[in-house]
């Protein structure tokens, strides 16, 4: 199937004929589809059949539910019928036939591993020299500066996949007490965390970088392919980039690492250098205490801990 756009050069009529599709839904709706999209053309090279089904393919591979995918389907179906229906392309690639019989495996497969692993994989913690020998593999590239930061975004800030890639320059934040991280679209109550001095210095390299390569982007994470350079960095890219550092750390398991995995490890590292549950929690910025005692079940190091300081 022929190329229906190419997103260098009309990516601001897109994002402008995104802007007036979500203002006709309802603001829930429009704030998840919109995420949606934005995510979808962050992860595309060009709006292609062809590059439609592996992102599909993709997202399954990278353990995102049946019901996601069906959701994520839904909002691309809809717009790209939105952009049909106003000539700004040929045709829809998600009506197609070849895209639904791709689908329907991709389902079928997504719903084996919910079946199997309750569509969750089972979570990971690094041992620190782990985290270290994914850090050596860093070099002063700009790749290396970026890969970097989202390692210790993630073991050092905890933070969400979604929270990474939505982090902009602007949510840096000079405070009488330190630095801190403003946190977009956070699941728990709070909107901030306390920014390590290591973590602050690795942003601060990774800004010069960008800055020394002519991209200008407002986001802290962004692409460095050639066809989609300084745009935001999309989820699946992000998950891509932490499994590729485990492997090549040669991480046990490391087909199964993913960035939560990350989020994980600063919950244990946390509580191995003499955390309580409570501050942990609120690093995490869990709105249920359980769901922290959930995040170290695994290991049982809640309970081991304590015991461990008798004679």
């Amino acid at each position: 199937m022929r190329e229906l756009i190419t997103l260098d050069t009309r990516k601001a009529e897109i994002l402008k004929a995104l802007n007036i599709f979500v203002s006709l839904l309802k603001v829930n709706t429009a704030r998840a589809y919109q995420k949606d999209v934005e995510e979808f053309l962050a992860g595309v090279k060009d709006l292609t059949l062809k590059e439609a089904m592996g992102y599909f393919q993709q997202l399954q591979n990278e353990g995102y539910s049946a019901s996601t995918i069906d959701r994520k389907k839904a909002a691309l179906s809809k717009f790209f019928q939105f952009l049909y229906e106003n000539g700004q392309t040929s045709s829809n690639p998600f009506t197609t036939e070849t895209f639904r019989m791709m689908m329907k495996k991709v389902r079928q497969d997504a719903d084996r591993s919910e079946a199997n692993l309750s569509n969750k994989p089972e979570a990971h913690h690094l041992k620190w020299d782990e985290v270290e020998r994914m850090l050596s593999l860093c070099d002063s590239s700009l790749e290396g500066l970026r890969n970097r930061s989202i390692i210790l975004l993630g073991v050092y800030e905890g933070l969400r996949r979604s929270e990474m890639v939505n982090l902009k320059w602007s949510d840096i934040r000079e405070e009488v007490n330190g630095r801190s991280l403003m946190i977009r679209a956070a699941k728990g109550g709070t909107d901030r965390v306390d920014l390590h001095k290591r973590v602050y210095e690795a942003l601060e390299d990774l800004q010069k970088a960008n800055k020394d390569a002519g991209i200008e982007s407002e986001h802290i994470l962004v692409s460095l392919s050639n066809r989609s350079q300084g745009k935001k960095l999309s989820e699946v890219s992000l998950n891509r980039i932490v499994k590729g550092l485990a492997k090549a750390a040669g991480l046990k398991k490391n087909d199964e690492i993913t960035a939560h995995d990350l989020r994980h490890t600063c919950a244990v590292q946390l509580l191995l250098h003499g955390a309580s549950i409570e501050r942990v929690s609120s690093h995490l910025r869990h709105k249920n205490i359980q769901t922290t005692m959930t995040y170290l079940k695994t290991l049982e190091i809640h309970e081991n801990s304590a015991v461990a300081f008798l004679p």
